[in-house]
């Protein structure tokens, strides 16, 4: 039978993944209404934050409890199912938004020559993913006592373009005169915050007190987290009332 903890590590990442869930749903539904390349690109992104949340969500509770029970082609799906997905989908909703903002900069600035870097960017993101995505699939590493170099440095290109895109989105979102798009950046950047912090929070919390109690505020933040992407979602509504016409006439 359960714990009283035990049932709210279950409850609370089943709210999440529920809220994330119709968080992609919306954007979804949104961005077949936007007629705007770039603004349906940007509802996209989101879209695929909220899925691939959902997916971690889903491992995070009925998966493994740490990555040493992985070996072989099992560590490979989850790396790249889970972190490489997040990161890649955090980058993809990044450059969207960068993209959108310039649309709707007076002054069309393109922030840190970002029409160049993204291309680079993607360039080594989809490399990257690819060399894992063999090397995985050819079993030609395994977890063992730890994962192996290759591993341990895979996710840093990803890691790059999410921090590239981290700088130059604040610098855009600024330049434009969108306060819509401003809104909707504003509510979702509490997203990821929350979603990284909830797992050094939980380990911090589950040294002081103990693994369950650190657990149970991990996933409590891992699912507020799952509330500002639904708020950001939503405030792209205005945006298809009256962004309509400029896709129409760009």
């Amino acid at each position: 039978m359960l714990s009283a903890v035990d049932f709210l590590l279950y409850l609370f990442p089943l709210i999440a993944a529920v809220v994330y869930g119709y968080s992609a749903y919306t954007a979804i539904a949104i961005s077949r209404t936007l007629s705007n390349r770039v603004y349906r690109n940007q509802a996209l992104g989101m879209a695929a934050i909220g899925i691939i949340l959902v997916i971690l969500a889903a491992w995070i509770t009925f998966g493994p409890p740490t990555s040493q029970h992985l070996t072989g082609i099992v560590y490979f799906l989850q790396f790249l199912g889970t972190w490489m997905a997040v990161a890649l989908g955090f980058y993809y909703y990044i450059d969207a938004s960068i993209m959108a903002a310039r649309v709707t900069d007076p002054l069309f600035r393109d922030t840190l020559h970002w029409t160049r870097l993204r291309l680079v960017l993607w360039a080594c993101d989809i490399a990257i993913a690819g060399i894992f995505s063999i090397t995985g699939a050819v079993g030609s590493f395994s977890y063992g006592n730890g994962p192996p170099i290759i591993v341990d440095w895979i996710g840093v290109p990803f890691y790059i373009a999410v921090f590239s895109g981290a700088v130059a989105l604040p610098i855009a979102a600024k330049r434009s005169k969108d306060g819509v798009l401003r809104r909707q950046l504003s509510w979702f950047v509490a997203c990821p915050i929350l979603s990284i912090l909830a797992f050094y929070v939980g380990g911090l919390v589950g040294i002081l007190t103990s693994a369950f109690i650190g657990d149970l505020a991990g996933v409590v933040m891992y699912t507020a987290a799952a509330y500002f992407l639904y708020r950001s979602v939503i405030s792209l509504v205005p945006v298809y009332e009256f962004k309509e016409g400029l896709g129409k006439s760009g």
